[in-house]
C-alpha cells in the first residue's frame, strides 16, 4: 500500500511538473502569412520588411511569413494556388472589386465591418468614402472586404529631352495631338513608347485609359458588370484604337517578346520616349541609378475631341489588403494586430516618406524632401473628380482579368479587333453560362435539401404521433385486462 502511495505521489508531482511548465508551450508563436506585390529591391518592397520586422520585434510571439511576389501574373498564380489548397493568405492584395463576392459569400475573405466598428479611431484613419470601394453590397453581399492601402493613379511619363529632340514643345492634351507627337518621334529616330508585351497588364493598362476616355467611367463599369458586350461598336473600336498604336510605329518592333524589366531599362536609359504606368512607378525609377531623372515627367492620358464629356475621366486604381475569413481566433486576433499596425500614422507616413506613394488616409503629406515628380503627382491626384478603375474590377467573375489581357496581346500581335472583341465576349458567356448552371445547381440543391428535411420532419410527426397513439392503445388495453381481473 505504502508503494501505491509513492507511485500516486510520483505521478502528482509529475502532473504538477508538467502543468508549472505548460505556458511554454502556449506561448508558440503565431505564424501568419503577407503577401503583396512588392518584392526585391523596390522602396515599398524594403518598408514592408522594415515594418514587418518592427512588428515581430513589439511582438514576440507573433510570426509574419512575407510571401510578396512583384510580377503580376506569378502574383495571380500564386495567389490562386493558394485559394484552391485552402492555404489563404492572412493578408493579401488583389486587383478587383466585384470579383470579390464569390470570395466573400464563401466566407474566404473576412467581414471587417464589426472590427472597424469596433475600433472608431482606427475606422477613422481612413480618407472618408474610401472603406465604401470595398463595400460589396451592390453585389448582393452586405460588409467590407477589404482595407483600401493606396492609390495608384495612371499617367504618361514622358522624357522631356527627348521631346524637345523631336520638336515637340508641349505635351498633348488630346489623342490626336499624341498621334502627332509619335510622328515627330519616330521621324527623329526614336521610339514613343516602351511596352513590355511579355507582361499583358502593360497593354492591358494602356487599353483601359482608352476605354475611359472613350465611353467613360459608366461604360467601363457596365463592360464589367456584363451590361455591356466586348463585341459592341464602341468597345469594338477601343481595341481598333489599341491596335492602330503599334501601326503607328509607337512601339518597338518585337515588343511583345521583352518584358517589363526591359521597358523600364529602355525609359531610364532614354531609349524611348514614354511608357504609360502608374504613380508607384516613380519611386521605383528614383531607387534607381539613371542618370536621367531630372529630365522626367508626366502628363494625363490624352482625351479625345469627340468625346470631350470623358475628359476628366482619369484611371485610378485602389489598391486593398484582404484578410482570410478561414483564420483560426488567435490568427485574426494576430492579423488585425498587424493590419493596425501597418495602418497607423506613424508606418503610414514612413511608407510614404521612402516609397512616395499616393495614400488613402487623413493627415498624411508629402515630404518637404520629397522629388518634385511626386509632390506634382499628389498635387494632380487632388485635382481628379472623376475617377474609375479597370474594367474587371467590376465584374463578378475572377477569370475576366487573364481572358481579356490575353486577347489584348494576340490582338496586337497579328488578331483582330473583331474577332478579339468576339473570343473574350465567347470566354465571357461561356463563364457566365458556367456560372448561371452552378447557381442552378446549388439552387436545385438546396430544394431537394429542403424538401428532403421537410419529408424527414413529417416522416418523424408522424412517427411521434403514431407512437402516441400505440401507447394509448397499449395503456387502455393493459386498463381493460386490469378491470377485467
Amino acid at each position: 500500500m505504502k508503494t501505491g502511495k509513492k507511485v500516486l505521489g510520483a505521478v502528482l508531482a509529475a502532473a504538477m511538473a508538467l502543468s508549472s511548465i505548460t505556458p511554454v508551450f502556449a506561448a508558440d508563436k503565431v505564424k501568419i502569412t503577407f503577401m503583396s506585390r512588392d518584392s526585391g529591391d523596390t522602396p515599398m518592397a524594403k518598408v514592408y520588411e522594415d515594418q514587418i520586422a518592427a512588428f515581430m520585434e513589439e511582438n514576440p510571439d507573433i510570426e509574419v511569413q512575407n510571401d510578396s511576389v512583384y510580377e503580376e501574373s506569378a502574383y495571380n498564380n500564386k495567389l490562386k494556388v493558394a485559394l484552391s489548397t485552402g492555404e489563404t493568405p492572412n493578408i493579401f492584395y488583389y486587383p478587383a472589386i466585384a470579383g470579390l463576392k464569390e470570395w466573400a459569400q464563401n466566407g474566404v475573405l473576412l467581414d471587417l465591418t464589426d472590427s472597424l466598428n469596433e475600433d472608431e479611431e482606427w475606422k477613422n484613419t481612413f480618407l472618408d468614402g474610401a472603406l465604401d470601394t470595398y463595400n460589396l453590397s451592390a453585389y448582393g453581399v452586405d460588409g467590407i472586404y477589404a482595407l483600401p492601402n493606396e492609390l495608384n493613379v495612371d499617367a504618361i511619363f514622358y522624357n522631356k529631352a527627348l521631346f524637345e529632340k523631336a520638336g515637340i514643345e508641349k505635351t498633348p492634351e488630346t489623342m490626336d495631338e499624341l498621334y502627332e507627337d509619335i510622328d515627330k518621334l519616330v521621324a527623329a529616330g526614336i521610339t514613343p513608347f516602351g511596352v513590355g508585351g511579355k507582361n499583358t497588364w502593360v497593354m492591358g493598362h494602356i487599353f483601359n485609359n482608352i476605354l475611359a476616355k472613350r465611353i467613360g467611367r459608366d461604360g467601363i463599369i457596365k463592360l464589367g458588370t456584363g451590361e455591356k458586350k466586348w463585341t459592341d461598336d464602341d468597345v469594338v473600336e477601343c481595341l481598333q484604337i489599341t491596335k492602330d498604336l503599334k501601326d503607328k510605329g509607337a512601339v518597338a518592333e518585337g515588343f511583345e517578346g521583352m518584358d517589363y524589366n526591359t521597358q523600364m531599362n529602355q525609359f531610364l536609359t532614354g531609349e524611348v520616349a514614354m511608357i504609360s504606368h502608374s504613380s508607384p512607378i516613380i519611386p521605383e525609377m528614383f531607387n534607381s541609378e539613371s542618370e536621367i531623372l531630372d529630365d522626367i515627367s508626366f502628363f494625363a492620358f490624352p482625351y479625345f475631341e469627340d468625346k470631350p464629356e470623358y475628359k476628366d475621366t482619369h484611371v485610378v486604381y485602389t489598391s486593398g489588403w484582404m484578410l482570410s475569413g478561414t483564420m483560426s481566433d488567435e490568427e485574426k486576433e494576430a492579423t488585425l494586430k498587424l493590419v493596425k499596425y501597418m495602418t497607423s500614422k506613424e508606418s503610414i507616413q514612413e511608407r510614404m516618406n521612402a516609397a512616395m506613394r499616393v495614400a488613402p488616409y487623413k493627415d498624411i503629406d508629402a515630404p518637404e524632401d520629397a522629388t518634385q515628380i511626386f509632390k506634382d503627382m499628389v498635387e494632380y491626384t487632388g485635382t481628379i473628380t472623376d475617377s474609375v478603375g479597370e474594367y474587371f474590377d467590376y465584374d463578378t467573375c475572377s477569370t475576366l482579368v487573364d481572358t481579356s489581357r490575353n486577347g489584348i496581346l494576340n490582338m496586337m500581335l497579328s488578331d483582330s479587333a473583331e474577332n478579339t472583341a468576339q473570343t473574350i465576349q465567347a470566354d465571357i458567356d461561356a463563364g457566365m453560362q458556367s456560372r448561371e448552371a452552378g447557381e442552378q445547381y446549388k439552387r436545385q440543391y438546396e430544394e431537394q435539401m429542403a424538401n428532403a428535411r421537410g419529408e424527414a420532419h413529417e416522416i418523424l410527426e408522424s412517427a411521434k404521433a403514431n407512437a402516441v397513439q400505440e401507447k394509448r392503445e397499449i395503456l387502455a388495453a393493459a386498463r381493460g385486462e386490469a378491470e377485467a381481473v
